[in-house]
């Protein structure tokens, strides 16, 4: 690892990541010309059209798993493939700051606040209108999506940082059905009315789940049962791009208390840092579904409380099965895949590391953990560990 120059030495870790990738981007209006933006954005998006190149009304798009992200190779106006993120966390189709989005010349067209998890306050982004998107045989022509300058992203320092280049988020989820196979990955978008009769022949290792989309976001009910004090019913936002299994903020549910034996974290979202406990609950129940020993970030500051939420359901118990988002119906089908039974691990190094060019870096440090108590410094980039190269 190095810290602005190459050090010796390596430390055990596991990976922190943000609350969602972009922290559940909602688009807030905080004044007459933003609300016009917001108009105009809105309404842009709901004229926009699509096509299938095959004429069978899906197309089926194979993925990969970075740092638990699920990357899918995206062509936006015509362009190479591109690596964005399929967050049904985000509520908007967002293109990052990256090398290959400088490639495109988009035309930026108006600002708007947007909105996630984090102390801090709501980055400024651009709207880009009129836009094109390619995912295998489906064809998205005359979106909006939003902008997110390199200076808008608190957890991307410079271009090295940036390790995707956008964000598939509500528009897409709000017009097909969207599975993911986690056994195979692969996602499937699909015709809502071709789905249909796919969707009742499931089988009976298919479970049926409702699904509340508010502002084009996806909540599900869940039963926790923290291991100290009474099991309690919760409404969790479902983000496959929070990496993490579980995230709570006490302070949305009476319920709810803060953890007495924790680890202290600290995560990033998209309005800035995220302070967390991380304690281990009895269990978590998920359509009749038990998932014991569950580590949970409890929000000690800047959690998930849109919609009245009480926090977000995440990437690392989602990738226990194989799933199916049914936005139109307001509905998620789900079955057990062959990492049902695997342990999620819990991770006590107080580290958030970040994927980099050069390996991965260390972007926070939680007060009180054994990283503080290390030679580990923020900006430091992990290249090694037990001689075996760390890469993005």
């Amino acid at each position: 690892m190095y810290h602005n120059r190459p050090r010796a030495g390596a430390l055990p870790f596991t990976s922190l990541v943000p609350a969602g990738v972009l922290g559940a981007a909602l688009l807030l209006c905080l004044g007459g010309c933003q609300l016009i933006e917001m108009a105009r954005f809105s309404y842009a998006n709901a004229r926009s059209t699509h096509q299938w190149a095959n004429g069978q009304a899906s197309t089926t798009v194979p993925f990969r798993l970075v740092d638990d992200h699920i990357i899918l190779p995206v062509r936006v106006n015509g362009s190479e493939p591109m690596d964005f993120v399929l967050d049904s966390g985000a509520g908007a189709v967002v293109i990052i700051d990256s090398r290959a989005s400088r490639d495109l010349q988009l035309d930026m067209g108006g600002e708007l606040s947007v909105s996630g998890v984090g102390t801090g306050p709501d980055p400024v982004a651009r709207i880009v209108g009129d836009t094109g998107f390619s995912l295998g045989d489906l064809r998205l022509q005359g979106l909006s999506v939003i902008y997110l300058p390199l200076d808008a992203i608190p957890f991307f320092d410079d271009l090295d940082d940036v390790y995707f280049d956008g964000v598939i988020g509500a528009p897409f989820f709000s017009r097909f059905v969207v599975e993911i196979d986690f056994d195979r990955q692969l996602i499937t978008f699909t015709e809502p009315s071709a789905a249909a009769g796919h969707l009742a022949q499931l089988g009976d290792n298919w479970r049926e789940e409702p699904l509340q989309i508010d502002s084009g976001l996806p909540y599900i009910m869940a039963r926790v049962d923290p291991g100290e004090g009474e099991p309690v019913e919760v409404k969790l936002l479902v983000d496959t791009g929070f990496r993490a299994a579980l995230s709570l903020t006490p302070a949305t549910h009476e319920g709810l208390d803060e953890p007495r034996e924790y680890f202290q974290s600290v995560g990033q979202g998209l309005s800035g840092d995220v302070f967390t406990r991380v304690a281990m609950s009895d269990s978590l129940t998920l359509s009749g579904y038990q998932l014991p020993g569950l580590p949970v970030r409890y929000a000690m500051a800047g959690g998930e409380s849109e919609s009245g939420s009480h926090g977000l359901l995440g990437s690392a118990v989602l990738q226990k099965f194989n799933l199916a988002f049914d936005y139109p119906n307001e509905r998620l089908y789900l079955t057990p895949n062959r990492n049902f039974d695997t342990p999620v691990p819990v991770d006590r190094s107080g580290l958030l590391i970040r994927p980099h060019a050069a390996g991965g870096m260390v972007k926070r440090i939680a007060p009180g953990s054994s990283a503080e108590a290390s030679s580990l410094q923020s900006g430091d980039i992990i290249t090694s560990f037990d001689d075996r190269p760390v890469n993005k």
